[in-house]
Order: structure tokens, then sequence, then C-alpha cells
């Protein structure tokens, strides 16, 4: 058996690291930990992402449950963030739709990552 210590980041693409850089920050409240022309290091504790520069990147997911990354927030959290979403002219791709105890919405990084938010009670 391999006796891991842990996760370390979740590696996803990225085409602008600028770019995406503002999406996590700005939108999702990530805070940079590491910054180089080939990727960033952003982190929302305790879930750190690398985003790897690629030329050209766009995700090729278009199911969540093949690949998202996926947060929860409490009810109101929720509400607000729908409010942000509109106002940061954020594209809804999905939702707000019914899911175990809550609802959801899908929405896609610049570079189409696929990113759920949800509140269940």
């Amino acid at each position: 058996m391999i006796l891991l210590e842990g996760l370390h980041h979740i590696s996803i693409g990225s085409s602008d690291l600028k770019k995406s850089l503002d999406f996590y920050r700005d939108l999702l409240d990530f805070e940079l930990l590491e910054e180089s022309s080939r990727y960033i290091l952003i982190r929302l504790d305790p879930i750190t992402v690398r985003l790897n520069h690629i030329e050209g990147y766009k995700s090729p997911v278009q199911n969540p449950g093949e690949a998202s990354l996926s947060f929860i927030l409490d009810v109101d959290d929720f509400t607000d963030a729908l409010k942000e979403l509109e106002v940061k002219k954020v594209e809804i791709l999905k939702g707000p739709v019914m899911i175990e105890g809550g609802e959801a919405v899908l929405i896609a990084d610049p570079d189409g990552n696929l990113i759920e938010l949800f509140y269940n009670e």
C-alpha cells in the first residue's frame, strides 16, 4: 500500500493565466500562492489548484460528472452567489436545479473548466 500524506493540488489547464487568476480570485476568493509564466498556484483553504498554461487550451469536458470543481455554500450565500454571478455576467450553464436537499448551479471558468456551486440542508 502507498502511504499518502494528503492531496497537494489539483491541476487544470488555462490558456490565459491572468484571466484565470482574476476569475478565481475575484469571483471565488482564492488566494494566489505562487506565480510563474508557466503556472499559478491558488488556494481556497484547504484546496490548492494549479493552473497550467497551455496555449489555446479549452476544456473538453462537457459533463460535470466527468470532471468539475464542486463547492458547497450555505443557502444564504448560495442566493447571494446567484446575484453576484448575474452582476459579474458569469453565464450559468445549468441551474439552479434541485439536488438532494438543496440546489446547484453549473458555471465555467474562462477556459471552460466546470465549477459547481451548491447548497444542501
